[in-house]
């Protein structure tokens, strides 16, 4: 489990036969083989770690269903592409965000960015048929891992209203108009469609 708070950056140095290998310079020192890092929201399983010119290099599998849900598949990864990386949550820490599981739901594409006086907006197409029901005003939504509040809905896109903050420390300060993105819709509102 993960709170959508973004911990660092990684950069994908090599993507193939299902296996992604990642560097970042967030401590992993308190990581093992086995634990469970996301990736972009994704929650993934280490399968290796080690520590090399002040940069940790960890291997993670990515296998077939996640390549079908996720950017995380042959036909949408840049190998260069930047990464947001946080660590599992540890019973104590602090939950700034929200629950994020890193299971995905979907991917989606970014159709504006627009840059105000001291924030963005970023405009994502709303396709998600029957799961739109999950995109409300000040719900929450986990973007690439990101725990993000939605501002707005319109007919086909909803509105992320973005901080200095936020933006210069995830990967979005990288997004570009028609890039894919991670969706992962908060669990806790899932219990109010239960029923329908």
């Amino acid at each position: 489990m993960f709170t959508g708070i973004i911990q660092n950056l990684g950069k994908v140095i090599n993507f193939s036969n299902g296996e992604l290998e990642i560097s970042t310079q967030l401590d992993l020192s308190d990581c093992n083989i086995g634990s469970s890092i996301c990736c972009n929201g994704v929650c993934l399983t280490t399968t290796n770690i080690k520590y090399n010119k002040n940069n940790y290099i960890f291997k993670v599998n990515i296998g077939d269903e996640t390549q079908k849900r996720t950017i995380f598949s042959p036909n949408l990864l840049n190998k260069s592409i930047e990464v947001n990386i946080e660590k599992s949550l540890k019973i104590g820490d602090e939950i700034g965000g929200h629950f994020v599981y890193g299971h995905i739901d979907c991917t989606t594409s970014v159709k504006d960015i627009i840059h105000l006086n001291s924030s963005w907006e970023f405009y994502f197409e709303k396709n998600f048929h029957k799961n739109n029901k999950f995109i409300s005003e000040k719900a929450s939504i986990s973007i690439n891992g990101i725990s993000l509040t939605i501002a707005n809905v319109l007919e086909n896109t909803f509105v992320i209203s973005v901080i200095d903050h936020t933006y210069t420390n995830t990967n979005l300060q990288y997004s570009k108009i028609d890039d894919q993105v991670n969706i992962e819709f908060d669990y806790l509102a899932r219990f109010g469609f239960n029923n329908e």
